[in-house]
């Protein structure tokens, strides 16, 4: 069975490129193999259903984990083994971090961290964003598919925020019970979804202390 955190594009970096010009490289060693707990159901519609099994190594499971970084786990345990990120941003004992890939897409992983209970000795991963095409949903939706297609299989979401990155207007559909959010580069049916977020059920992305928008505006 192939390692789900070691066949991610994203999550598993040979080395991670700094923006600064002192940073050096960290080599991630492979981690072993994990099962995938399938227990959170799909939604009810939509493309055929990805199996959860080896074949299935991008894995994402709404409200908790996107392949092996879980939400609710140590941030400093989930998180080093990407290395040392590229960009990120703290306040408030709340954090973001970016790391990107090598690919030409040049896609990217941002994850945002807080005190878990206001215990700001314990930092824990609350939020996780891709812009990889190789993470789905055990219905098979993720970056790359129409919001028609995500409005079929989770109904009409609420358009919880609207922003502008560098690479165009944004549109952040936010299944808040659910624990996962869609990022398209419009409002059509034909729109597509950008970047796939999972966030701990029941709180909104809009909920972070430090607002995702503001800090994707940060990178160029």
């Amino acid at each position: 069975m192939r390692s789900l955190f070691v066949a991610l594009p994203l999550l598993v970096l040979a080395a991670c490129q700094s923006q600064s010009s002192d940073t050096t490289t960290a080599q991630v060693a492979p981690l072993p193999p994990v099962a995938v707990d399938a227990a959170v159901p799909p939604a009810t519609a939509g493309p055929a259903p990805v199996a959860a099994d080896s074949a299935a190594p991008f894995w994402v499971e709404p409200g908790r984990s996107l392949a092996r970084l879980r939400l609710g786990a140590d941030a400093g345990t989930a998180l080093a083994p990407l290395g040392k990120p590229s960009f990120g941003d703290a306040a408030m004992q709340k954090a973001w971090a970016t790391w990107y890939g090598r690919d030409s897409a040049r896609t990217q992983l941002d994850v945002y961290t807080a005190p878990r209970n206001n215990d700001v000795d314990h930092h824990t991963v609350q939020l996780v964003r891709t812009t990889s095409r190789e993470f789905r949903l055990p219905n098979s939706l993720g970056v790359g598919s129409l919001l028609a297609e995500i409005q079929a299989a989770y109904g009409q979401l609420p358009l919880a925020a609207t922003y502008q990155l560098t690479a165009g207007p944004r549109y952040l559909y936010d299944d808040v019970k659910r624990g996962v959010a869609f990022e398209t580069d419009g409002q059509a049916a034909g729109s597509r979804c950008r970047a796939l977020i999972v966030h701990l059920s029941g709180q909104a992305v809009a909920s972070a202390a430090l607002p995702m928008p503001e800090y994707l505006k940060q990178l160029k």
